[in-house]
């Protein structure tokens, strides 16, 4: 249950940091690219993808500690895969998107 508890402060808090904050540092693609494909239409979106994705997969480890708070065991596995694999979905769109607009 801390596991849950701690993954969902950490990415809301990552959540809110890029969005919110916007803090640029936190986005990883973006460090890497040459200054002159560094636009604002970019960074706004890769802030707000980001940041919901951190909103999002926040609120879904929440619910996962409130379950194991609740007697419902989750065996923390099949959440990594989905997590994983969930990371993976969000960067490569948001890289498509860049790809995009060239």
């Amino acid at each position: 249950m801390l596991t849950y508890l701690f993954m969902g402060i950490v990415l809301l808090a990552i959540g809110i940091a890029v969005h919110v904050l916007k803090w640029n540092i936190l986005v990883a693609y973006y460090n890497t690219k040459p200054e002159a494909k560094k636009n604002n239409k970019n960074t706004e979106s890769y802030r707000k993808i980001l940041g919901f994705y951190g909103y999002i997969t926040g609120g879904l480890f929440f619910l996962l500690a409130f379950l194991e708070y609740r007697g419902i065991s989750v065996p923390p596995t099949p959440v990594t895969a989905i997590f994983i694999v969930g990371t993976m979905i969000v960067m490569y769109f948001a890289q498509k998107d860049d790809e995009d607009e060239k």
